[in-house]
Order: C-alpha cells, then structure tokens, then sequence
C-alpha cells in the first residue's frame, strides 16, 4: 500500500472480496503499461524509423531522398514546439500564483457535505480544463492537495481525488487545444490544404458544444457514482497532509539595492500587464472570439501572468518552476516535424489518405478518425505533434470524401483525449504531485475510458445527422 493513504480497519477486511474480474484486468493492464510501454522519446525515434521504412517501401523515393525528406521537416515546427510551451508555461504560471492559491484554500473549507465538495471540485475542473487544459492541470494538483488535506478525517478516498485532478483533461476540448488553434493561426503547416479555420467552427461547433457539455456535466457525477463508502476510503497520511498544507516563508530581501526594488516591485508588471489586457479586450470586442489563435491566447495568458503575480521575481519563478514541464515538447518537437517532412514530401501522405478512403464513407470517417486517433494517443501521447503526424493524410482523405476539415479536427480532438484516461504519459506530473501510483487512478480512468468511448463515438457518428 502506498505511504500517500491509509486505510480503514473495515477497508483492509474487504480489499479481498473486491479483487473481482475488473479489479484483476485492471492490474494486469497497470503492470502490462509499466513494462510494455516504454518512455515517449522511444516512440518518436521508433516512430521515425517506422515511417522511413514506410515511405521506401510504398513510394518512389529511395534512402537519400528520403533523408532529405526528414531534415527539410525537421525544422518547420520550431515556432509551433515554442507557442505550445508558452501555452503549457502560462498556464502553470496562472495557477500557480498566490491569488490562486489563496482562492483555492477558500473553496476547500467551504463545504460541510463531503458530497457536495466532490461535486463542486469535478464541475470546477471540468469547466478549467475546457478553458484552458494547462490551468486545469495545475489547479486540480493544487486544489486536490488541498482538499484532501483539510477534510482528512471527512472520509474522502484520496486516489480518487488524484483521478479526478487527472480525469479533467478528459474536458479539454476547448479553446486552448492545440489542433483547433494551430488551423486557425495564419501560416500553419497545412495551410495550402485547410486554409485559415477559426475556432468557432470547430471548438465552437454545436455538436462540439454539446458533447463538451455532456462530458463537462457528467464527469462529477460519475466520480461521486463511484466514490467509496466513507468506511472504505484510503484517505490521505498524516504525513502527507501535513507535508501539503505546510507553505515555505516567501524570502525576504535583506538589502534593498534599486536592483532589489525593481526586482520585486509590482509597478512594472502592472503597466505592462494593463497595457496588454487593454489591446486583448480591443482584439476581443473587434474581431471576437472566433480569431483567437495561438499568438493571441498566449500573449492574454502571459498579461494575466503578469498582474497575477506579486512581482517579477515570483513570476519568473513561477515561469521556472512550469519550464520543468515543457523539457519534452522543445526536444521531441523535431522529430515529429521530420516525420512530417517525411509523409509529406515523399508522397507517403497520399498513399495513407486512400487507405482511409477505402475503409470510410462521408458518413463514417469522423468515427474511424476518433477511434484511429485514440489507438494513436496510446503510443504519440501529444495532441500537438500527433496531429502534426496525421493530418497530412487524413485531411486529404477527408476532402476526397467531402468531409468537412473541422469535423476531423473535432474528432481528432476527441479520440486524444479519450484516451488519455488511460494514459500514464500526461498522468505524470499528477502522480508525482500527489505522490500515488498509476495503479491506484487507472481503475477511475478505464471506467470513465470505456464509458465515454461509447457516448463520444455514437455523438460524433449521430450529431451531424440531427444538428
């Protein structure tokens, strides 16, 4: 048993008659995914080699074309590794800051009813996680830390609440996600064969509305269907609660040089962050909200960042702790583009398309798309760079078939995140975070997996059809 919980005399006499079917898969999938699925920098250098081969084997180019083919790509997508780590750093940032911390300490008192606060805490992070997927990471590591460490004695299961701070990004389809954004940023890398598509067709598409909505609202209630009975639950360690709610003094300066003043002074950082929100709510109020893209959410983020921070010595601090987080979207980055550069110049993008014209009708592609996106997440878990491997065949295959690019941006959208419920890949900052293994939050996951599978799959299929 991890050292993170503790159990109930009750719990411990029935963990025994618990070890059921789904209990048992459940452990074999766990112990199969840390021995089978190797670290995601393994996939991208496999991957590569796999299209290589690929691409010699189906289309007319040889060894050193296709050499060619991966460098000419290897460098295409600097601009877009760097808008997503600047997406991932400002979200930490916003989270991460004091105002925040201190409203999320508010919230996590407010409630006697352990239902309620379970409640209260889903909906809060779904709708985060919709807003923008980098907050809702963050807040629900901090908020779940602190929740569980003030109402510890109040029977809430402690692996459950680190599920549920994971289980958001199930919810992310909204506009901070990276494929609706990157077709709707000017000069994107398949511009030529999508144009300029801003996100009030895709992410603000009614059928995605809706979907998003069912997810949004059912997420907390499903975890309250299947939190334990208050005997049952694993809650927090002593240890740990009181390692959670302990908060390190802010240092204080010893000599105020005029450096020292500058450094922590909230006068520059206030201009400057009111000078940025003063053109986001011109750009906003002229243009909508339908020509946010990438540069623009980033550079309303980074202002809010800004003002949110007492001074530019806590936000860059803040700026270095999130750095932490962003180490393998700057590295593989690179890779992906090479294989990019490889599927798109040597015809292999072409070849793939008519195999899934093949197998797809106008009808069903969306569907196949889904589901071939969520088998894809298990081994490429990045929606970013993952589209960046897809899209140049499935896009093609879409219009052959007259199928509209911004459902295969919604379904696309959709299949990454639902598998990622059982992902550990985008798990590992919750699972250290709140110091718990895969196991323990995999059960949430693949139920939730194998319950939105069905729900997300007959929507993308049947909306289109009455909306």
């Amino acid at each position: 048993m991890s050292q993170s919980v503790r159990k109930t005399a009750h719990s411990q006499g029935t963990s025994a008659g618990r070890d059921n079917v789904f209990n048992r898969f459940v452990e074999w999938f766990s112990v199969w995914s840390v021995k089978w699925i190797p670290d995601s920098m393994v996939f991208v250098l496999a991957l590569t080699l796999v299209i290589f081969v690929m691409a010699f084997g189906l289309t007319p180019h040889g060894p050193y074309e296709l050499l060619q083919d991966w460098i000419k790509g290897f460098w295409q997508l600097l601009t877009f590794a760097m808008q997503m780590s600047i997406l991932m750093i400002t979200g930490f940032v916003l989270a991460d800051s004091k105002i925040a911390r201190r409203g999320i300490t508010r919230f996590v008192t407010m409630f006697k009813s352990t239902r309620k606060l379970l409640f209260w805490y889903g909906l809060i992070l779904a709708v985060v996680w919709w807003l923008h997927w980098g907050i809702g990471l963050m807040l629900g590591i901090i908020m779940g830390r602190e929740l569980a460490a003030r109402n510890r004695g109040s029977g809430l299961h402690y692996p459950m609440i680190a599920a549920m701070a994971y289980a958001g990004i199930v919810c992310a389809g909204g506009p901070s996600q990276a494929p609706p954004l990157l077709v709707a940023t000017p000069g994107h890398f398949i511009e030529k064969l999508t144009g300029v598509i801003p996100i009030t067709e895709t992410v603000f598409m009614p059928q995605m509305i809706l979907l998003n909505v069912i997810l949004v609202l059912s997420l907390p209630v499903l975890f309250m269907l299947m939190a334990p009975a208050g005997d049952k639950a694993e809650e927090i360690s002593e240890e740990l609660a009181e390692e959670f709610l302990a908060e390190a003094p802010e240092a204080q300066p010893t000599n105020r040089t005029p450096a020292e003043f500058l450094n922590t002074s909230f006068a520059l950082p206030l201009i400057i962050g009111i000078l940025g929100l003063i053109w986001a709510a011109d750009f906003l109020i002229r243009q909508g909200i339908g020509k946010l893209d990438l540069n623009s959410l980033n550079f309303i983020m980074l202002m809010l960042g800004l003002l949110m921070h007492r001074s530019l010595r806590s936000f860059t601090a803040s700026v270095g702790r999130g750095v932490i987080t962003v180490g393998g979207v700057i590295i593989q980055f690179p890779f992906y583009a090479g294989i990019f550069g490889i599927i798109s110049n040597s015809g292999l993008s072409g070849v793939i398309a008519g195999w899934f014209v093949s197998i797809s009708s106008k009808e069903s592609f969306p569907l196949i798309n889904f589901i071939y996106s969520g088998i894809m997440n298990i081994f490429v878990p990045s929606g970013g760079s993952k589209f960046v491997i897809e899209a140049p065949y499935t896009v093609p295959a879409a219009q052959q078939l007259g199928v509209g690019i911004p459902y295969v941006v919604n379904s696309y959208v959709l299949g990454d995140l639902w598998t990622n419920l059982i992902q550990p890949f985008w798990a590992l900052p919750i699972l250290g975070a709140f110091k718990v293994r895969f196991q323990q939050i995999l059960p949430y996951g693949l139920t939730l997996c194998i319950i939105y599978g069905v729900v997300l799959g007959l929507g993308i299929y049947f909306l289109p059809f009455v909306m």
